[in-house]
């Protein structure tokens, strides 16, 4: 089952670089500097996986104009070789036509009587008749060229800016990529100058696994299937079966319930049917901060599972109000 996301996702509004903050001097600052390189790194990532959806839309639609070429160009030919039969056809009646006034004036003098040339001239007006369909199905079929390769001609024409706008698309995932790394790079420097109980410390916010829900529902089919992953690292673009980010976790979820959903958290975001807070039932997709850059599902009681950052796991956490943007449910 796949899910209709309709046009392709825009592109998020990309995270300003943030300027290099001032040496950390102490422990809570440097956790502050960490948490904020993580948040944007998430960011980054989650930009990436939208580019990367929007490339991987747009390539279809270029695959599906050009598919549409071939048929269309096909049609119009088919309809020039129609058009070139009638023609020949109409010089032949326009011929036999030219001899009729004749034939007219020769029914007259050969009749014995008025019957019989009003029988004679029936035939001849029959004859017209014929000419004058035959000219109209020559009229109808270069109407049919004409718009078959109308419809040629601009079915080309989007597969080619469809083309470009790919290549543009490709070209902003690079640079998304690149940005992503610079600090995904950064945020792992910063993690391993963490000692043991400050790594600890950061880990220790989860919420041990709760009672499911049982149920059918697309959503919670999900949630059972993120729980059978607790534990497993957050790892920056992963989408299992080894390790997830935060969009991966969600995506490789649904579709262990038949769903696929866009990578991208922000893509995610559009899917299924807007819920509020007050309205939040296990299975829904939880999403944080504006623009959206997190997601995760949410369980119940207040829980929602996800992966939180890289130095993390899959777990279980309270879902933060002050951040929370949105919820979704399929």
């Amino acid at each position: 089952m796949l899910v209709p996301v309709g046009a392709s996702p825009a592109l998020a509004e990309p995270v300003p670089p943030t300027p290099s903050p001032p040496t950390p001097t102490t422990a809570a600052e440097a956790q502050k500097h960490l948490d904020e390189v993580l948040k944007e790194a998430e960011a980054l990532t989650e930009q990436w996986h939208a580019a990367t959806d929007d490339l991987n839309a747009k390539r279809e639609q270029v695959e599906d104009l050009q598919a549409a070429v071939g048929p269309a160009r096909e049609a119009a030919e088919k309809a020039k070789a129609d058009e070139e039969a009638y023609r020949r056809e109409i010089d032949v009646f326009a011929l036999s036509t030219l001899d009729s006034n004749l034939d007219q004036f020769s029914a007259l003098l050969d009749s014995h009587d008025p019957q019989e040339f009003l029988d004679q001239m029936s035939a001849l007006h029959t004859l017209a008749a014929d000419h004058k369909e035959v000219l109209d199905r020559l009229l109808a079929v270069v109407e049919t060229t004409r718009r078959a390769v109308e419809e040629a001609d601009a079915a080309v024409k989007r597969a080619q800016a469809a083309v470009e706008a790919a290549e543009a698309a490709e070209q902003e995932l690079a640079k998304r990529k690149r940005e992503a790394e610079i600090r995904i790079d950064e945020a792992e420097k910063l993690l391993d100058r963490l000692s043991p109980a400050e790594r600890r410390a950061r880990t220790a916010n989860g919420a041990a696994t709760p009672a499911l829900p049982s149920g059918s529902s697309v959503g919670l089919v999900a949630l059972r299937a993120a729980a059978t992953q607790v534990g497993k690292p957050y790892i920056w673009g992963a989408s299992g079966p080894n390790g997830y980010d935060c969009s991966g976790l969600t995506s490789w979820a649904f579709k262990q319930a038949g769903v696929t959903l866009p990578r991208s958290s922000s893509a995610q975001a559009t899917v299924g049917r807007p819920v509020s807070w007050d309205e939040l039932q296990p299975g829904d997709l939880v999403f944080y901060y504006n623009p959206v850059s997190h997601v995760g599902i949410y369980a119940g009681n207040g829980l929602f599972i996800n992966a939180p950052e890289s130095g993390d796991v899959v777990k279980f956490q309270k879902v933060n109000p002050k951040v929370f943007s949105g919820a979704r449910r399929l």
